[in-house]
């Protein structure tokens, strides 16, 4: 049964994107869909909440505009929310924070295509519809629900969790829109603009989208009797050359001292000893970087630099539980400023 817990739905489109006023015109959601928790949302659903907490209401909680359903993650803000016959729609401005760069730059780089919401049912303006219409027993029929925030994602978690049974065509139409994601993720890590977070995030993406090729590839697609003549569809392999050509444009550094490493990894252990509470996902993501011996690109080791240049006041050698000793280790310490300093001035000459 449905409850008043948070909920979050995923899968609705970037409709258009201004990049000088740093506006995006989006759909949150749309109206009379089957989605993957068997609900439909009807139009009006929203109509209360954007009364209640919209633009133009008094409430000083509004709607807000977030990336993956982060509330301390507020990208921008909406200028406009409204239901038309298609869905929500909705007109945001991104703000001028690190998030809301971050965000920009993956709308400008094709890496946002969607929207997700983030809500809470209401027990007595639902009901369940028994019908078959959608090939399924029946569904949810949503007419109002609470509506908190409209959240920008990487990708939606119901995108492709359908592959195992379709199709032959349909897997083949779905093998080619992986394909195309899988490029625009890999030419923006190429390009490796950003912040660590928003080039890790995209790293993952790409790792996903690979599962999902494999998957697709491993599996027989499901025998599509409508057509009278069958033929065996051919799905071209990825080219895999394309990644490796891609990646080899943007040059990365792998040869910092030893003790960098060590200074990663006794970060980490210091960090797990304190149930992981100090650093942010970036330091611990760097810290797994530094201590695999990963390659860093130029812009990470800017960032770097620049970030222990201002840590090392916080280090501590003496306080092995103080967060600002942790966080600096995870960034690889004394070893890693140093190398980043000789480094960034050998480059620079």
């Amino acid at each position: 049964m449905k409850h008043n817990l948070y909920n979050s739905k995923s899968g609705f489109e970037v409709k258009d994107i201004d990049t000088e006023s740093r506006k995006v015109a989006v759909y949150l959601s749309k109206f009379d869909a089957l989605d993957s928790d068997m609900d439909v949302i009807r139009k009006g659903a929203f109509k209360k909440s954007i009364q209640e907490r919209g633009v133009n209401s008094t409430s000083n909680r509004k709607i807000a505009f977030l990336r993956h359903h982060d509330w301390e993650k507020q990208i921008g803000k909406f200028l406009e929310l409204r239901e038309d016959d298609y869905g929500l729609y909705a007109v945001g401005q991104l703000g001028r924070s690190t998030d809301g760069e971050d965000a920009l730059k993956d709308y400008e780089d094709g890496i946002i295509k969607e929207h997700s919401i983030g809500f809470q049912y209401i027990a007595d303006k639902m009901n369940f519809v028994e019908d078959d219409t959608y090939g399924t027993k029946g569904y949810n029929e949503i007419k109002e629900l609470i509506l908190w925030e409209g959240s920008a994602v990487t990708f939606g978690s119901n995108e492709h969790t359908y592959v195992i049974g379709m199709k032959g065509q349909d897997k083949t139409d779905h093998i080619e829109k992986i394909k195309k994601e899988l490029n625009l993720c890999i030419r923006a890590l190429a390009n490796g603009k950003g912040t660590d977070e928003r080039l890790y995030e995209i790293e993952m993406k790409v790792k996903y989208l690979n599962s999902q090729l494999i998957l697709l590839a491993t599996n027989e697609p499901v025998a599509d009797h409508s057509q009278e003549t069958k033929s065996k569809e051919i799905v071209q392999p990825y080219d895999w050359n394309f990644v490796v050509k891609s990646l080899e444009t943007k040059q990365t550094f792998a040869d910092y001292p030893e003790q960098a490493k060590k200074n990663a990894k006794r970060g980490i252990e210091l960090n797990e000893a304190v149930n992981n509470r100090c650093a942010t996902s970036v330091g611990k993501n760097r810290g797994r970087d530094l201590s695999q011996g990963r390659g860093l690109s130029l812009d990470t080791l800017k960032r770097t630099y620049s970030y222990l240049s201002r840590a090392k006041t916080y280090y501590d050698a003496n306080d092995s539980k103080a967060c600002g000793t942790i966080s600096y280790l995870l960034w690889g310490g004394n070893a890693m400023l140093s190398y980043c300093e000789r480094k960034l001035a050998e480059l620079d000459k």
